[in-house]
Parts: C-alpha cells; sequence; structure tokens
C-alpha cells in the first residue's frame, strides 16, 4: 500500500535520502536528476507549482512539477509557491523530492500566505522569518516567526519531505522519508488561506513535486484515518476493493502522527470546556453533517464503487 523507507531505523540522526538510488556520491548531470522514481507509486496531483514573477532564478519543467533555483548562479533567495490556495475545513498532503545535493545557507520546505515573496536579494532562511511562513529547513530546524519550533535530522540529496497540513485543526506536521517529526505548529486557522512553498538559495539546486492530495474534513476521514491505522497492523484484515483503491490512492492517511503529550492535553482540555458550554448546538451539527456524508464525499463514493 505505501513505500516505506528502506534504511529507516528507530532514530535518523542524520539526513538520508529515502532509497538506494542515491547511493553514488559523483556529480550528477542534469538529465539524470529524474532517474529515480522511488516513491512515486501514485500519480495524484491536484496542484502544481506556480511560475514567480522573478523567472530568472527559477526554471520550471513544462509540467511545473520540477524546479531548479538559480540556474546560472546564486544573488539571494528564490521561491515558488502552488497554484492552489490552501483553504479552511481540508486536510492537504503533499511531498517533494530532493534532486540535487543541499549546501549553502537554506533550502527549504513549507507553507505561507500570500503576503511571503517570491524572492529576496539576501541569502536567508525564507520561510520561518516572519509570522507569514513556516518551513522545514535541510539543515533541521523548523522555522516560524525568526524563531526555530522544533528540530530534526533534516533532509540531502534523494530525501523525500512530506507536509501534511490540516485546515480542520490547524496544524502542521512534517515527514521525511514518511517518517512523522510531530506536529510543530498550531493555531493556522488565524490564516485565511496558505501556499505551499520552497525555496533555495544554492545555484542549481533541484526539487520536484511527486504528489499533492487533499480531502474534506469530514467524520468520514476520522473514521477513515482509524481503519487505516487498524489494518496497517491487522494484515490479516482484507478490505473491500473499493476502500482499498481509497486508502492506496490517499496512503498519508495511514502515515502516523505524533502529537506531545503537554499540547495534546491542553487540547483535549480546550475541547471539553467548549463542548460542554455549547453541547446542544455542536450535538445538532454533528448530526445535520452526519445524515449528509453519504451524499456529500467522495469517499463514500469511492467505498460502493
Amino acid at each position: 500500500m505505501l513505500s516505506r523507507n528502506p534504511q529507516s531505523g528507530d532514530a535518523d540522526e542524520v539526513a538520508r535520502p529515502f532509497c538506494l538510488c542515491w547511493d553514488k556520491k559523483e556529480p550528477v548531470q542534469w538529465r539524470e536528476l529524474s532517474k529515480c522514481s522511488c516513491g512515486e507509486e501514485e500519480e495524484v496531483f491536484e496542484w502544481k507549482w506556480s511560475n514567480p514573477e522573478a523567472r530568472s532564478q527559477v526554471v520550471m519543467s513544462d509540467d511545473g512539477k520540477q524546479v531548479t533555483f538559480h540556474p546560472y548562479y546564486s544573488s539571494g533567495t528564490a521561491a515558488v509557491r502552488g497554484d492552489t490556495p490552501l483553504v479552511h475545513n481540508n486536510h492537504y498532503y503533499w511531498e517533494v523530492k530532493m534532486l540535487s545535493e543541499t549546501y549553502g545557507t537554506d533550502i527549504m520546505v513549507g507553507i505561507g500566505s500570500g503576503k511571503v515573496p517570491d524572492s529576496q536579494y539576501t541569502f536567508t532562511s525564507l520561510l520561518g522569518q516572519d509570522s507569514e511562513s513556516y518551513g522545514l529547513s535541510y539543515l533541521g530546524p523548523v522555522r516560524h516567526d525568526a524563531a526555530e519550533v522544533r528540530g530534526s535530522a533534516g533532509f540531502c540529496r534523494g530525501s523525500i519531505i512530506g507536509v501534511r497540513l490540516d485546515m480542520w485543526a490547524g496544524t502542521l506536521e512534517f515527514f521525511i522519508n514518511r517518517r512523522p517529526q510531530g506536529v510543530c505548529i498550531y493555531n493556522l486557522r488565524r490564516h485565511e488561506a496558505l501556499f505551499p512553498m520552497i525555496c533555495s538559495t544554492a545555484a542549481q539546486s533541484t526539487m520536484r513535486l511527486i504528489y499533492s492530495a487533499s480531502w474534506r474534513a469530514s467524520l468520514l476521514v476520522e473514521a477513515a484515518k482509524s481503519l487505516a491505522s487498524s489494518t496497517t497492523l491487522r494484515p490479516d484484515v482484507h478490505l473491500p476493493p473499493g476502500l482499498w483503491n481509497t486508502f492506496k490512492s490517499h496512503f498519508w492517511l495511514t502515515l502516523p502522527t505524533e502529537v506531545s503529550g503537554d499540547r495534546e492535553s491542553e487540547t483535549s482540555s480546550t475541547k471539553s470546556a467548549e463542548s460542554a458550554s455549547s453541547a446542544g448546538r455542536v450535538g445538532r451539527v454533528r448530526r445535520r453533517n452526519w445524515l449528509m456524508l453519504p451524499r456529500t464525499t467522495p469517499f463514500m463514493r469511492q467505498i460502493l464503487l
């Protein structure tokens, strides 16, 4: 159902590639960057990259998936964003693969509002330098508002970086080679919309979008995630073909999520207080939404096929 990192262990202390295709340390020709297709089994692309205004700093493939920053030399920081805004009440997951060597001030994957610039004539960690953006650096830190909010092993050539954005709960979580790095950002619903973003200061650095999917938030999504995790733990459980195909194309539903204990208890207590104060209204809304689910969600239609 899901490609796993063949080199995964209990903990990654250093950045590692997703597969063994990147073991060679020799320089790779630009035309050979796309030779490895490991982890790219599912052809799902709900959005692609959008050409920035500063096009001299970015070369983009015709299909809008692969981006090369600073094709000749670097004079600062360049960024690109997705062509579709990420709005409230949806779950989003996407992955990019790092195709070139990582070096320089920073190479980052993350999200930002429409206020984040496409380029700067300074060498900086663009995603996370203010309150409008959030980014994972190849060096390891997750940055927001000019501060490091969480650490990780970072990523290197051949790594797959996943981003799971929950615009229903307002949380952000990064994955490296499909291993969770923990929920690191909360309160994202304060933004009306966000955009997927990548940025780099390194000359001739290349990244490719390999997957981008979304799902409307509903009780059915939560049930699907629970069922997917149970199925992963119980290989003897046999699913209907329609449900199996859904989990295969939306494999990110099976990826585990790590939440810190303090934040989890804080969130639970907050939700308990809110539900106690408005139990009657919430009950009516939940009942109405539940009755509407079989008609309005593509998930149910796929199960019935």
